[in-house]
């Protein structure tokens, strides 16, 4: 509420310096609250940084990121905090986080989508690095600062204070970042050289393993997937994930060889890991040992262990994967399903998103309720059990609710719980889902738009803030002209009151990009004032310095006749239109 009562910019970077350096107090004065402060002083840095951004100085931004690298000497950019009182207030997660953005920024002029969805939230390091072409001098500008990022984990991570397990995971993370990074700038000696540093640093770390096992092949044109080869040989025995290299493997082995291959492979893996694995631990409860009416590998009776009684619970869910494919080979759909069930409950939270999309995949494969002519109460009815089973992964808590925590009277809690909006459930599960069986649009093919819309109203009965698959539908009639030869103005009318709907039931509120987009495809769309109006007074009342949003809405307002009234309006917030 401090920051965003500051109405001029200038006032609003000083209000986020000051409550950064409030928050840092704070950390070095009290070790109870250190790790609750480090997430929010990296959340408000990166709100700053994003507020510089989307405000048109991305470069006064970029700036301040260097300042976060002692090896980059080249930040001028005035803060009333040093940099290295910020660092030393945050734990080595997030210091991670913060060394990537700054990475990310510098490389694409803007924050990674994933962090700026979890803005007033834990961060995560689940970015994706598209491929950029950049001048020689900014690629060379963007590898020093991944080389200054790594050497600055690098001088932590070698105190013996900071060698924890979550630390080891967090820097692992970190290295594959960089990696992946690299890999976008197309930088491939560099990659050779950090994967080589870092398996050695980290040899059980699947994400790197799984990475150097694909390089091969795409860098070097090797045909013989000598790449997987060598991680299965040198996985180490003692570590999980075995079970999700082969999967990989054979995933790789469809994607770029043959279906002979990939069944050889299958056939491979189950003779020499899952048999012998059977009789070596707990796994051999799923197993068929007699059942005359199941296959080897399977017993109906059986139930996976959790994941919470499994210290291995990653090879007990990507050991039923591998065994729903080999049955799914083999033409067994009964014990495919059974396995791939299994596989879903026995799901670690790291990897319940994946296991929930090979569990999509296999439905799209069966066609198991999931024709273009399947009641939408059927779709529903499935997307509905899949979120009972991610219910505890659906919600992020914000940050300004940790206090709630603190409170130790349960009445009260509930209380305060009640008083509050509640958070919105995260939609991303849903979208995965919906992308897996219709593709990118996340909407099957209808003839008639009555059906679109009862489907749409379905889905959003289940995620009211489920923003994507609104613009989804808005781009479809914008574009498909067998819908609109014969959508009126009401269709349209709902179109963009549903997406505009979806956005305002969303806690938190959703990214600036997600208003920018929102308000071109309003700007799109005719008879639609009356909804704009009520979209943008609430769109400047959370981000009033997007210069892209003011700019959609002088565009708007030249159309009705009041551009001069937006104007003086921009103009009280610092900018200026010919």
């Amino acid at each position: 509420m401090y920051i965003n009562s500051r109405t001029q910019f200038d006032g609003r970077l000083v209000a986020y310096d000051a409550s950064i350096k409030a928050l840092c107090r704070h950390a070095s004065a009290s070790d109870r609250d250190r790790m609750r402060d480090s997430a929010c002083i990296l959340d408000l840095f990166l709100q700053m940084m994003d507020c510089l951004r989307m405000s048109g100085n991305v470069e006064k931004a970029i700036q301040r990121s260097y300042g976060l690298f002692p090896e980059m000497k080249i930040s001028n950019e005035p803060f009333s905090l040093s940099h290295s009182d910020i660092l030393a207030c945050l734990k080595i997660s997030d210091k991670c986080v913060l060394w990537v953005c700054c990475v990310y920024l510098v490389i694409y002029r803007k924050l990674p989508d994933a962090v700026v969805q979890r803005f007033e939230c834990e961060k995560e390091l689940e970015i994706e690095w598209p491929f950029v072409d950049l001048i020689d001098d900014e690629k060379q500008r963007a590898v020093e600062l991944v080389e200054a990022a790594a050497s600055s984990v690098d001088s932590y991570l070698y105190s013996e204070s900071h060698k924890s397990e979550s630390n080891l995971r967090s820097a692992q993370l970190f290295a594959v970042n960089l990696i992946r990074c690299l890999v976008a700038l197309d930088c491939l000696e560099q990659v050779r050289n950090l994967l080589d540093k870092y398996i050695k640093l980290y040899p059980s770390c699947l994400e790197l393993v799984l990475i150097s096992a694909r390089t091969l092949k795409r860098d070097f044109g090797d045909l013989s997937f000598s790449g997987f080869e060598d991680a299965l040989r040198n996985w180490p025995k003692e570590a999980p994930g075995i079970h999700c290299i082969w999967n990989q493997y054979v995933e790789y082995a469809l994607q770029n060889a043959s279906l002979d291959f990939a069944k050889e492979l299958i056939i491979r893996w189950f003779h020499s890991i899952w048999e012998g694995q059977c009789h070596q631990s707990r796994l051999s409860e799923a197993v068929d040992g007699g059942n005359s009416s199941r296959s080897q590998g399977l017993a109906s009776n059986a139930s996976p262990e959790t994941s919470n009684s499994n210290p291995n619970g990653i090879d007990l869910m990507f050991g039923y994967l591998n065994l729903s494919l080999q049955k799914l080979l083999l033409n067994n759909h009964i014990e495919a399903q059974l396995a791939i069930d299994w596989a879903m409950k026995a799901a670690t939270p790291e990897w319940f998103k994946h296991c929930l999309r090979e569990h999509a995949m296999f439905l799209l494969i069966a066609k198991l309720s999931l024709k273009e002519d399947s009641p939408i109460v059927g779709i529903k009815n499935i997307l509905e059990s899949y979120l009972d089973d991610a219910r505890l992964f659906l919600i992020s808590v914000p940050l300004s609710r940790k206090f709630i925590d603190d409170v130790k009277k349960p009445r009260v809690q509930q209380l305060v719980n009640n008083i509050l909006n509640p958070v919105s459930f995260d939609f991303s599960l849903v979208n995965l889902l919906l992308e897996v069986w219709y593709g990118p649009s996340l909407l099957p093919k209808f003839g008639e738009l009555k059906n679109l819309v009862d489907f749409v109203e379905a889905i959003l009965e289940i995620l009211p803030s489920n923003y994507p698959l609104a613009m989804s539908v808005c781009k479809l009639l914008r574009r498909n002209s067998n819908f609109t030869n014969v959508a009126s103005a009401g269709i349209l009318f709902w179109a963009s009151s549903t997406l505009v709907g979806a956005i305002f039931h969303a806690i938190p509120i959703p990214p600036e990009y997600v208003w920018v987009e929102a308000a071109d495809i309003l700007g799109n769309i005719a008879g639609n004032e009356a909804i704009s109006e009520r979209f943008y007074e609430k769109a400047f009342s959370v981000y009033p310095f997007s210069v892209n949003l003011w700019k959609f809405y002088y565009n708007l307002s030249k159309t009705r006749g009041n551009a001069s009234t937006v104007v003086e309006a921009a103009k009280e917030k610092g900018f200026l239109f010919d």
